[in-house]
C-alpha cells in the first residue's frame, strides 16, 4: 500500500515537474492535473460527509422533537401472554417474525385493545409503554437518541465511502485512458522511426 502510494506521489511530481524529460508527453500532464483535482476531491470528501451526517442528525432531531410534542408515552396493560407472530412474508423466505400481545389502555372514550409488539416472554397483567396522541391512538414513538446518531453516522460514512470510490475510480480511469493515448503514441514514434523518420517526444 504504501509502495503503491509512493509511486504514484513520484508520478505525480515528474509528470507535473517543470523540469526537461524526454519521456513525458503531454498527455501525462494532463493525467497528472486532472488525478491531482480528484485527489483533492477525496480529501473534501471528508467536510461533506461530516456535513451530510450533521444535516441528517439535526433533521431527525426536529422530526423527534415534533413527534414527542404531539404525544406522549402511557403505560398500557398486556391482556394475553406475548405470542410468536409470523407474518406472511416470512413464509416466503423474507420478514422479521415479531413478538406481540393485546395490550390495553385508557383513552377518552374508553378503554382500548391492540395488538402491538411486545418482549418476549411477556405475560398478561405485565406492563409495556406505548405512544399515543391526544384520541389516545396508538402512534410510532419518536425516534431515539442513539438511532438518531446511528442514522446520522452512517449517513456520514455512506457519503464518505461512495465519494472516495468515485475519485479514486476517476482517478484509476483517467490513468488508464492516458497510458493507452501514451502507448499509441509511442507505437506511432516507433513506426515513424522504423521508417528513417527522427524520434521526437511529441
Amino acid at each position: 500500500m504504501m509502495a503503491a502510494l509512493k509511486a504514484h506521489t513520484g508520478w505525480l511530481f515528474h509528470a507535473l515537474s517543470t523540469s526537461p524529460n524526454p519521456l513525458r508527453r503531454p498527455i501525462d500532464r494532463v493525467a497528472a492535473l486532472l488525478s491531482l483535482l480528484l485527489l483533492c476531491g477525496t480529501v473534501l470528501a471528508v467536510p461533506v460527509a461530516l456535513t451530510s451526517g450533521s444535516v441528517v442528525r439535526e433533521n431527525l432531531t426536529r422530526q423527534a422533537e415534533r413527534q414527542a410534542a404531539g404525544s406522549r408515552p402511557i403505560s398500557a396493560v398486556l391482556t394475553t401472554d406475548a405470542r410468536m407472530e409470523v407474518p406472511v412474508s416470512e413464509v416466503y423466505g423474507y420478514g422479521d417474525a415479531g413478538t406481540t400481545a393485546l395490550v390495553s389502555w385508557p383513552t377518552p372514550l374508553g378503554d382500548r385493545v391492540e395488538s402491538v409488539p411486545v418482549p418476549a416472554g411477556s405475560r398478561a397483567g405485565e406492563r409495556v409503554e406505548v405512544w399515543v396522541d391526544g384520541a389516545g391512538t396508538r402512534v410510532p414513538a419518536p425516534p431515539s437518541e442513539a438511532s438518531i446518531t446511528t442514522a446520522a453516522a452512517f449517513t456520514g460514512v455512506l457519503v464518505l465511502v461512495v465519494a472516495e470510490v468515485l475519485c479514486f475510480g476517476a482517478m484509476l480511469g483517467v490513468q488508464a485512458a492516458a497510458r493507452r493515448i501514451a502507448l499509441r503514441g509511442w507505437e506511432r514514434e516507433w513506426a515513424h522511426v522504423q521508417r528513417g523518420g527522427s524520434w521526437s517526444q511529441h
